[in-house]
């Protein structure tokens, strides 16, 4: 049971590290001077190789039966990219994050149904309030962002693919599959599953310069190797609900590295919400630990 306490103490610094990873994604997309196809096709290609090294690096192999295994997860996570990474590009950024961040409302909602876990109602408050500090970061920004309604819609799409996505990883997770040699085979699925539809859409997959290259690069490194990465092991050792409301600081991270970037204006009121969410985000966490050592005191006392 320590050991299991022990892995989960480890696993929520890790799931935070990965949703910081993450939220350096949308900056890299955007400061690419390329198209949304051509960037999603050369950060897969580029990331399935690291991923498979490291697979091998930490004692798991990338097997015809785990890529069957993961051929939907793989194939919606090739599709989530697409559409992800058309909503950075043709709305704001903190629009396109904050209706990602709108999943983990979903997932208070399914997590019961699917994996019996128990979502506790401070639990529920803190994520109401993390929530309404992202609406805030997102509506302070209204007049400037440079939102669209086609962007909006695509970020709405990415949530309900990301979403299946996240499920069906954590199914697969619970299995007890390496979680190195998983995100290994999703990525080559995903890379393999794109391709058609980046040949056919593509007009500049040889446009890529020095920089390009550099900032794919480093989406392969940071929301890939570490984001991925980390958050596809602490996946085995959290509660789906709690993963997946850690990932409510995403927009947090873009909507200031927006600004700090790319001149997308953050005003005091954003600043504030933005210190809301990350309050909120801290009691989750307290409340997770605090869950956690209550039911370790609890079946300690059943064993005596």
């Amino acid at each position: 049971m320590r050991s299991l306490q022990g892995r989960e103490n480890l696993a929520i610094p890790l799931g935070a590290i990965a949703v910081l990873a993450w939220g350096f994604g949308p900056l890299l997309v955007r400061g690419i001077d390329a198209s949304a196809p051509t960037i999603v096709f050369w950060r897969l290609w580029m990331a399935a190789p690291v991923m498979v090294l490291a697979a091998r690096a930490t004692g798991g192999r990338v097997t015809w039966p785990l890529i069957k295994t993961v051929f939907l997860p793989g194939t919606l996570f090739g599709l989530q990219m697409i559409c992800s990474f058309t909503s950075y590009q043709w709305t704001s950024i903190a629009n396109a994050t904050l209706i990602g961040a709108l999943q983990p409302v979903l997932m208070l909602m399914i997590a019961p149904l699917l994996f019996g876990d128990r979502t506790a109602p401070r639990q529920v408050l803190f994520a109401v309030i993390a929530l309404g500090g992202i609406v805030t970061v997102v509506l302070g920004a209204h007049g400037s962002s440079g939102a669209s309604l086609r962007g909006d819609l695509m970020a709405l799409l990415n949530l309900g693919i990301w979403t299946v996505y996240f499920i069906r990883v954590k199914q697969v997770r619970n299995k007890g599959i390496h979680s190195a040699a998983l995100i290994a085979g999703i990525f080559c699925v995903a890379a393999v599953m794109v391709s058609p539809w980046v040949l056919l859409t593509s007009h500049d997959l040889g446009s890529l310069h020095g920089t390009d290259w550099l900032l794919i690069l480093a989406m392969v490194l940071v929301p890939g190797l570490v984001g991925h990465g980390f958050m596809t092991w602490a996946q085995r050792h959290l509660d789906i609900t709690l993963s997946s409301l850690l990932t409510l600081a995403n927009p947090v991270i873009s909507a200031i590295g927006a600004w700090m970037i790319f001149g997308q204006a953050l005003g005091g009121v954003q600043i504030a919400g933005a210190v809301v969410v990350l309050a909120a985000l801290g009691g989750i966490v307290l409340e997770a630990r605090a869950n956690a050592a209550a039911a370790e005191i609890v079946l300690s006392i059943s064993a005596d």
